[in-house]
């Protein structure tokens, strides 16, 4: 854990950060439906979400539009489960501090991860965004 975190706010939790409700997208969507789901909601995060409902990671409007300038048959015809990096373990808890979801954003250069309560259910999402609007209140 960050010790400057840390000594700021000892005591604060995932939960008092995260974002609620999360938009998920299924591992098999097209990568056409996971842009339109990204481009109507106006997040730019997308927890992706196996048959059997386990997180698998979290897709960004940026995978998709590394997908580009390719043709929108070409977004219809890949899947969501082509661009995302298998990141299953990265995850926290609802109770995990602040400082846990920045250590591994930091340490597998993603911008956001999923929160998993202790039965394994998705309940949150923190972002590099909600990490920084709880730093600078």
């Amino acid at each position: 854990m960050n010790p400057s975190i840390t000594a700021v706010a000892p005591h604060a939790r995932i939960d008092e950060v995260m974002s609620t409700p999360v938009l998920t997208v299924e591992a098999d969507a097209t990568l056409w439906d996971a842009w339109q789901l990204l481009f109507v909601s106006g997040l730019r995060h997308l927890v992706v979400l196996d048959i059997d409902g386990s997180s698998l990671g979290v897709i960004s409007d940026r995978n998709v539009l590394a997908e580009i300038p390719t043709t929108p048959e070409h977004l219809q015809a890949r899947t969501v489960r082509h661009v995302i990096r298998r990141l299953t373990q990265l995850k926290v808890l609802p109770g995990d501090h602040p400082s846990r979801a920045a250590a591994l954003m930091i340490d597998h250069s993603v911008e956001a991860v999923p929160v998993i309560d202790e039965a394994g259910r998705l309940v949150g999402i923190v972002s590099e965004s909600d990490l920084v609007r709880w730093l600078v209140p």
